[in-house]
């Protein structure tokens, strides 16, 4: 229950921003995302990155039925009240294991955000009555959507529209048995770094999105799918369960794909300002308006209402300058009342009030201690409490072996059977792995194996963190499919195959393999290096996020052309992959396609074998400046 001894009022007049404050949202990155599952109550499942359903628009006229059955209102509690932001975070340490949530200000739901700017904006009886729970760790605060009702079951006699009928008449699922797709991005809002929760109807396939097959059906089953019976041991011997299921499936989708769907009667158009609160928050870039007469839907059109939204926030600067003011009140608020908090939305006297809350916190123990460590030792039971904040845990820590037998480099190797073939691995470089031992660790001490389920082509990917990448190009046929897959094995394994490196930085690369003449020696190329980003080229490609799609284009088929035609430094394979890799992200143009075949069957007999570096490199075509149209 609450207790109302400390209270904390908040009106309208007490938020006065500078006018030189900026209110603007920068530095947009899509960091995770899951779907729900249709599972038993008892089992929670998320599938993680999961994806949003595919926008299939009919060609004809629809006749569509009304809305009815269970629709929810807030997914999230409703199939995990207990803890309805753990799977915000079990994905984000999923995809992201080293997150450093301390640099964090503030995390939340989208529908927390959009009722805090509504108080802004509005007058009094603007808006109905809300609840948000609030809970500070160290300098983070975790707003927590609180509804009264979560779900609500649409009777034959009742009528509440058409939309969810319409969604599933307009898009295909990509995530069998999914129930929502939700994404977790993060941002910079005036002076706050945030976090942010949302739902996403759909999204625009393109070549860069086209859906794989999930890893389930590859036989990858999620280290985080065993957190369903895992028992976790905290820095302080505390034990935390969860039953909360987490399962590897799915492929993520680039956030200028995502799409929100409005449904309204024809004579009721819907006006961007409408919209554009709910799409600011979450930055969703394109909008469906689809209007009915009587349930019956012409073929409406996807916009992308990227600049609207911009020119939206421009004109309500005034309003979101007071809504960040506002947040850090919040924030304050609460500090004040102990850290945990509810803030509630008193209609009937137009004020929030901020009161102390006695409640179970919001988040299992093990979660909390990322705030200590964005890595932490779960093995507490073998070492102690400083031991167990450290930045970097030890390899022999996390393997239970000593470093000291042997040579370094044997001792430093753990064996886990993986898919029935037992590896004898350097964890160290793979993420995900480090993980999964020090989670198997902490699960039972005693275990003398290391037992993982089967994963596509991980023989190939180990290969390549030992060897370097350019070994992949050799143990791969020439199929753009295979190579798919083993670029999200390693996005899968937390393998940073990019190294950090920008786009610019790859392509640099790719250069060092050319012999330098311009010396009385001549100084032979980086043979090994240049084939490395051969694949780390691929990688973007099939994989990688782009800054900018569109602006990097150009830049990205001018490596493309250098890769293709350096015969000596680029083997066949190479050069036919990563030629195919662009050709399934972008389309070609005649100019191009020209340019690129005039070296397509040169180099077709030599072995794509990376047996001679110091060859040397003939420098056959040797420009990234072209300007070439699409």
């Amino acid at each position: 229950m609450a207790s109302n001894t400390i209270e904390t009022e908040i009106s309208r007049l007490d938020l006065q921003a500078p006018s030189t404050l900026s209110a603007s949202i920068t530095d947009v990155k899509h960091i995770s995302s899951y779907n729900w599952i249709e599972a038993p109550k008892s089992t929670p499942t998320i599938a993680v990155p999961g994806s949003p359903a595919l926008w299939s628009v009919p060609r004809a006229t629809r006749q569509l039925n009304k809305d009815s059955g269970l629709i929810y209102i807030a997914q999230n509690a409703a199939r995990h009240p207990d803890s309805p932001l753990e799977p915000l975070f079990r994905s984000l340490y999923m995809t992201s294991p080293s997150f450093d949530i301390c640099s964090i200000d503030v995390v939340s739901d989208r529908n927390n955000i959009r009722k805090l700017l509504s108080f802004v904006s509005s007058g009094p009886g603007g808006i109905e009555a809300f609840t948000i729970k609030v809970e500070i760790v160290k300098d983070t605060a975790i707003f927590c959507r609180d509804e009264t009702a979560t779900y609500e079951f649409i009777g034959p006699h009742k009528f509440r529209g058409y939309g969810h009928e319409f969604e599933k008449a307009y898009t295909t699922s990509q995530v069998s048995g999914s129930t929502g797709h939700h994404r977790i991005i993060s941002y910079r809002f005036s002076d706050l770094n945030v976090i942010i929760r949302h739902e996403t109807d759909g999204y625009v396939g393109t070549r860069t999105t086209t859906f794989s097959a999930t890893r389930k059906e590859q036989g990858i089953d999620s280290l985080s799918s065993a957190l369903g019976s895992l028992v976790l041991s905290t820095a302080n011997n505390r034990p935390v369960k969860t039953n909360l299921i987490v399962k590897e499936t799915g492929q993520a989708v680039p956030l200028e794909s995502t799409l929100e769907i409005k449904t309204r009667v024809a004579h009721k158009p819907l006006t961007i300002q409408e919209v554009a609160p709910q799409l600011w928050v979450s930055q969703t870039p394109k909008l469906v308006r689809a209007y009915h007469r009587n349930g019956i839907f012409e073929r409406p059109d996807v916009e992308d209402v990227t600049v609207q939204i911009k020119s939206w926030e421009q004109q309500n600067q005034g309003h979101l300058r007071k809504l960040a003011v506002l947040i850090r009140r919040i924030i304050d608020a609460v500090k004040a009342v102990g850290g945990q908090g509810v803030l509630r939305y008193d209609a009937l006297r137009d004020r929030l009030v901020v009161s102390k809350m006695d409640e179970k916190k919001m988040l299992p123990e093990d979660l909390y201690l990322k705030w200590d460590d964005p890595q932490p030792n779960l093995d507490a039971s073998n070492v102690g409490p400083s031991e167990a904040k450290t930045a970097q845990t030890s390899l022999s820590q996390l393997t239970g072996k000593s470093l000291e037998p042997e040579s370094n480099k044997e001792a430093s190797k753990t064996k886990i059977r993986i898919g029935g073939v037992v590896y004898s691995l350097d964890v160290s470089k793979i993420q995900y792995l480090a993980s999964f031992v020090r989670l198997q660790k902490a699960s039972d001490p005693n275990s003398t194996e290391l037992v993982h389920h089967g994963i596509p082509l991980f023989d190939i990917a180990v290969k390549g963190t030992e060897s370097g990448y350019r070994s992949c190009f050799r143990s791969l046929p020439p199929e753009v499919s295979q190579y798919r897959t083993l670029c999200e094995t390693y996005k899968f394994l937390n393998v940073d195959v990019l190294d950090g490196l920008s786009l610019n930085e790859i392509i640099s690369n790719l250069k060092v393999g050319r012999t330098d003449y311009s010396y009385d020696e001549p100084v032979k190329g980086n043979m090994r290096l240049a084939r490395d980003a051969g694949f780390q080229l691929l990688y973007l490609l099939l994989v990688g996020q782009l800054e900018d799609e569109m602006k990097n284009r150009n830049q990205l088929f001018n490596a493309v052309q250098f890769v293709v035609s350096h015969l000596r430094t680029f083997k066949y394979t190479t050069r036919q992959m990563v030629r195919a890799a662009y050709e399934a992200r972008f389309r070609l143009s005649p100019k191009q396609r020209a340019g690129l075949n005039q070296w397509q069957d040169k180099g077709i007999n030599d072995p794509d074998a990376d047996t001679t570096p110091d060859e040397e490199s003939g420098d056959y075509y040797d420009s990234f400046d072209s300007d070439d149209s699409f």
